[in-house]
């Protein structure tokens, strides 16, 4: 299982791309992976042929690292591995059920007279590993860090293992504390007395009471008549756990400022009804993406985001906004990258576009990794304001409501204007009062006059 995204811990494989006996280059699409971002294709790095599938489609919570197919240099050996099984597949569940099989499989012996021979090591699953490689060093007995790697992000070749056999490496002698304690022998424990217990049944009463217990193991569980449990429960997604424990920690961790400000879009709608005309059609959002962008722009103390480790502000080298999407596994974020450098028909049209690849799950990593900003609107689903929660490792997200008509005062009459709430959630560690207010003032500027946008 590769690791597609930077935080990305374990994934779901959808669907194989390839069958055993295909022939694969670099860039040939092996597999569709569901990661804690969205589903992406895995692309093969070697020339060879699929020997073997691992996992079948669906698979779910694999752990990164986990062998996932066999793939060789020649035709010839693709049936070699028809019966292959991998000696550990990564997972803590795995790794227990090998150790299960090696204690069974070694006699039971005593004294000096136990000679065994030395077990080759079993090089662990590794995405930083080739299949050729892996095997190689289990033959060899060298380990991974006796291999200088030569492939593409540091990846051990099958060459890298060859080289290293013909310059005549020694295999690792270091034994782990935890091998040495096991090959001690223990001392057997003496049996404790026993306190008086009831007497042990007959062999016939044991017997039928073993019966009993068969026949009722055998026999499915039946929920008492007229109960039926009051819910349901639905599967979650990889992506939904993700964002689930994902927003949990930034309620949690993150020190959240909410401000909210009402912005007139009376002339941005007179605008819109113009440019349509004209055969230009923008929706309010486009507006309002290119309203943050350039209030970013014009407040560079707002394009930033915190960093965890170094415990200080980073700041923005580009104005990177992204728009809330929602489809059937979960909420996405792509990112509209230089947002300020964009007209308002570049920023529509490359919207409309990751919003239909984010739904199909066919964005790539850099298309919602990063950025500083986030935009969730649910006007359109008749929500007056709302506040929303940050997506680390964004520093705001802007909510943004419907629109509503509102009768004022303006030059003593009264008038009916139309106005739009925004309600900023935002890190207190990177913005203060005074960033907020500040944003929001320019953002309002913008879209309250849509000429602004325009240049």
């Amino acid at each position: 299982m590769p690791a597609l995204s930077p935080t990305m811990s374990q994934g779901n494989l959808t669907s194989w791309k390839v069958k055993v006996g295909d022939e694969v280059a670099p860039g040939t699409v092996l597999a569709e992976i569901e990661t804690d971002k969205a589903t992406l294709e895995w692309e093969n790095q070697d020339d060879g042929f699929i020997a073997k599938l691992l996992q079948e489609d669906g698979a779910r919570d694999l752990a990164v690292g986990t062998p996932l197919a066999v793939l060789v240099e020649e035709e010839e050996s693709v049936s070699a591995f028809a019966d292959y099984r991998p000696s550990s597949s990564g997972g803590q569940e795995s790794q227990r059920e090998q150790q299960q099989q090696q204690d069974q499989a070694q006699p039971s012996t005593t004294g000096s007279e136990a000679k065994q021979e030395p077990a080759k090591p079993k090089v662990q699953a590794n995405s930083r590993i080739g299949p050729a490689a892996r095997l190689l060093l289990e033959h060899s007995g060298l380990s991974a860090n006796d291999i200088d790697p030569t492939g593409p992000n540091s990846i051990i070749t099958k060459s890298d293992v060859l080289k290293a056999i013909e310059s005549g490496s020694k295999p690792s002698t270091s034994a782990k504390p935890q091998e040495a304690k096991q090959s001690q022998p223990q001392p057997q424990e003496k049996p404790q007395p026993s306190k008086a217990e009831p007497a042990a049944p007959s062999k016939s009463d044991d017997s039928s009471s073993r019966a009993k217990s068969d026949e009722s193991s055998q026999q499915p569980q039946q929920k008492p008549a007229g109960k039926q449990q009051p819910y349901t429960d639905v599967p979650n997604s990889q992506i939904r756990k993700i964002i689930a424990q994902r927003l949990l920690d930034s309620k949690q961790k993150i020190p959240h400022l909410y401000v909210r400000a009402d912005a007139d879009i009376g002339k941005l709608t007179e605008m819109r009804s113009s440019l349509k005309e004209q055969g230009m059609k923008l929706s309010v959002n486009d507006f309002i993406v290119r309203a943050v962008a350039l209030a970013l722009k014009q407040v560079p103390n707002a394009n930033a985001a915190w960093d965890d480790k170094a415990e200080q502000v980073r700041a923005g080298a580009s104005v990177d906004v992204a728009i809330a999407v929602a489809t059937d596994k979960g909420l996405i974020t792509p990112i509209v990258k230089a947002a300020d450098t964009k007209s308002l028909q570049q920023i529509s049209k490359e919207v409309k576009e990751l919003a239909s690849r984010a739904r199909a799950n066919k964005l790539k990593p850099d298309e919602f990794q990063g950025g500083t900003f986030s935009i969730s609107n649910l006007g359109m689903f008749g929500v007056d304001f709302f506040s929303a929660i940050i997506n680390p490792p964004q520093a705001c997200i802007m909510a943004v409501g419907g629109t509503r008509k509102r009768v004022i005062m303006q030059q003593g009459a009264l008038a009916e204007k139309q106005f739009i709430t925004v309600s900023l959630s935002a890190d207190n560690r990177v913005w203060d009062g005074e960033t907020s207010s500040a944003f929001l003032n320019a953002f309002c500027s913008n879209i309250q006059n849509p000429v602004k946008l325009l240049l």
